[in-house]
């Protein structure tokens, strides 16, 4: 059973407090009942205690029940307040509603009943919003620490995919050969799941990445894991491009196979290129990323060795996006990725 109520009668004339007074009384048995007749009064209450419910005139011989409501409002957002007033009108009682008011009735016999309907409800749903107020400071709290978990956990992967891709490059200098090499590229793919995997955090959302700063990073560190091949990157993204982790992962990884395909084979010999790396996100269009080299290009029917493997159809698929390749043999190979959108 709840606990009888904390009421905080403002009014300056004595028989109107003494009203409400037996109408609180009747109504809520047991319940505390602080009065007011004048400023100094109504400061030493609302300074001493917290109230359930507040009854206050409109019209007071040292302030109005507007000040009143305001002075509550700012101590306890969550507690109601009533007028029960002779004075004001219509259109007085409609403003102070949306002020926060929880109710406005006119002082008479008649309206007797209706100050204790008035009463009983404000009670009520004062409380059931303290109920609320504290249940959202609970889901708060509880989101909060599952932010700082999902955070935690979004680290200590980043830090393990940095962990094995030193492993595979120890495990690549300690070997030769083409096992040397296929250690070398599988530790440049966790780089690329790591580069996505650090970008997590510059969102607001945990579960989302800015995909184009995560691709810059993957061109600029392909290219310089492949210094010696005289290859200078231009990028032209104009996005920021937002996409969930499930999606960003694989498109990362697809682009790097892209990517270095491109440094493997586009300029043999030692020959310079450059590599562009572009990022279009139109208005409400399907957004686009571009892989684009200068470099021998191909003649085959068949896509270029790398692009067309299981694993790149793979992860074509789980990114939601077609693959489009056109090459020259004068003018390199440009390949789109066309993301489905929305």
């Amino acid at each position: 059973m709840s606990a009888a109520p904390a009421v905080f009668i403002v009014d300056d004339t004595p028989d109107d407090r003494s009203l409400v007074r037996r109408e609180a009384e009747a109504l809520f048995p047991g319940a505390a009942i602080h009065e007011a007749g004048s400023r100094e009064e109504f400061e030493a209450a609302l300074a001493a205690a917290p109230f359930d419910l507040v009854v206050t005139d409109l019209e007071l011989k040292w302030g109005t029940g507007r000040e009143v409501l305001q002075r509550v409002r700012d101590r306890a957002p969550g507690c109601p307040v009533v007028m029960f007033t002779d004075s004001g009108d219509e259109i007085t009682a409609v403003e102070l509603m949306k002020a926060g008011l929880d109710d406005y009735v006119v002082k008479s016999a008649r309206q007797l009943p209706r100050l204790r309907a008035s009463l009983k409800l404000a009670v009520e749903s004062g409380r059931n919003r303290t109920a609320l107020s504290q249940r959202e400071r609970q889901l708060a709290a509880a989101l909060d620490h599952q932010s700082t978990i999902v955070r935690e956990l979004h680290h200590r992967v980043k830090n393990n995919l940095q962990t094995i891709t030193s492993l595979l490059q120890l495990r690549a200098r300690a070997r030769g050969g083409e096992i040397a090499a296929e250690l070398q590229d599988l530790a440049g793919r966790m780089r690329a799941l790591g580069q996505v995997q650090a970008r997590i955090y510059e969102t607001d959302a945990l579960d989302r990445v800015e995909f184009g700063k995560a691709l810059s990073d993957m061109a600029e560190g392909l290219v310089g894991l492949y210094q010696d091949r005289h290859v200078a990157l231009r990028r032209e993204l104009d996005g920021p491009l937002e996409l969930d982790v499930a999606r960003a992962m694989p498109l990362g990884l697809l682009c790097y196979e892209i990517m270095l395909n491109a440094m493997k084979h586009a300029w043999p010999e030692g020959r310079a290129g450059r590599l562009t790396v572009g990022l279009t996100v139109p208005d409400g269009g399907a957004p686009e990323v571009l892989i684009a080299d200068d470099g021998i290009g191909y003649v085959e029917t068949a896509i270029v060795k790398g692009i067309g493997s299981r694993l790149a159809r793979s992860l074509a698929q789980e990114a939601s996006v077609t693959i489009e390749t056109r090459s020259d043999p004068q003018g390199g190979t440009r390949v789109r990725l066309r993301l489905r959108w929305p």
